[in-house]
């Protein structure tokens, strides 16, 4: 109650000086909530909380100072947006913006394939509903645009019979026309998959177990040769705070693709440096490894133990 009236306030305060004084719409957008941010900051530390703490209310402030520079044109058009804004700003809920900010709810699986990712989803969102939470399992191998705007452009002879094998189905690197920029689509494409498909779900205060994730791409275009200069840092701009990585080693990982039927077949030397690279993902954001070279039985119940005091915490 304390923030919305803090809101209406501000609004109100910088209708009022527009119409004593002309000032600029960019000054009146961005100074409270920069000055606003500065002192919450500021109180913030002092209490020993983190200085993001009030990034929920900054963002508040910002909308109700957009809502108050549309209203200043005096159009009804802009009232109208400008009055949408500030009821944004309004209504806004502390605790949803701070769940879309933290990733809270957002459970990653990531590693290298056949390591149990799908299994091991499934087994989770299975045992999440009978806590009575509810979740859904959102696969990251699957495209929003990518393979239609793929399937448009013709593909290179060699891409060609790579797509006909049928005895060895091996992944075709940079034949395509879209080699030197498929990287980058894909991580657009799964960028917009988690925004359009995980966050309103986070929102919604429903778990998103992420079979893959957003670096998952860079890891496979990396390990086929792609060019990935600048992939790294943009795959991992985003960081939910639950998370395993599975591993296995490169011979098991290979012996097993072997031997299934619809899957692309990647070197051992290809898996290697997709762990090398997963133990990094792992070791920025403290993710623990689970090796899954045991029973399946045996790996769930470890990461249902790993996973138990995380999650209760997290939906107190």
């Amino acid at each position: 109650m304390k923030m919305k009236a803090m809101v209406i306030v501000v609004s109100v305060s910088l209708l009022a000086l527009e119409m004593l004084f002309p000032l600029p719409k960019a000054l009146i957008m961005l100074v409270p909530s920069i000055i606003f941010g500065l002192v919450a900051t500021i109180l913030s530390s002092r209490r020993g909380a983190s200085y993001l703490n009030e990034l929920p209310n900054v963002l508040r402030i910002l909308l109700a100072s957009i809502g108050a520079a549309l209203i200043g044109f005096f159009s009804s058009l802009f009232v109208l947006l400008g009055f949408l804004f500030v009821l944004l700003g309004v209504f806004a809920n502390d605790e949803t913006i701070r769940r879309l900010y933290r990733h809270k709810g957002v459970i990653v699986l990531t590693g290298i394939d056949s390591t149990g990712k799908s299994t091991h989803a499934c087994n989770i969102a299975s045992w999440l509903k009978r806590e009575g939470i509810r979740c859904e399992i959102l696969p990251f191998n699957k495209y929003l645009f990518l393979e239609r705007l793929s399937s448009g452009i013709r593909p290179s002879r060699s891409r060609e019979k790579a797509i006909q094998s049928t005895e060895r189905r091996v992944p075709p690197a940079r034949t395509s026309n879209l080699s030197l920029l498929r990287p980058y689509l894909a991580f657009i494409d799964n960028f917009m998959f988690y925004v359009f498909e995980a966050l309103p779900r986070v929102a919604r205060r429903e778990y998103v177990i992420c079979d893959r994730f957003i670096w998952d791409n860079y890891i496979k275009h990396k390990a086929l040769g792609y060019n990935t200069r600048f992939l790294f840092r943009l795959s991992t701009l985003i960081r939910p705070r639950i998370g395993l990585v599975f591993d296995l080693p490169a011979e098991i990982a290979f012996e097993r693709v072997e031997r299934r039927e619809k899957h692309l077949r990647y070197s051992i030397e290809q898996y290697e440096v997709e762990r090398k690279e997963f133990k990094r993902i792992a070791k920025m954001l403290s993710y623990p490894i689970v090796r899954t070279n045991e029973s399946i039985s045996q790996t769930r119940n470890r990461i249902e133990t790993h996973l138990a005091l995380l999650i209760r915490e997290k939906t107190k």
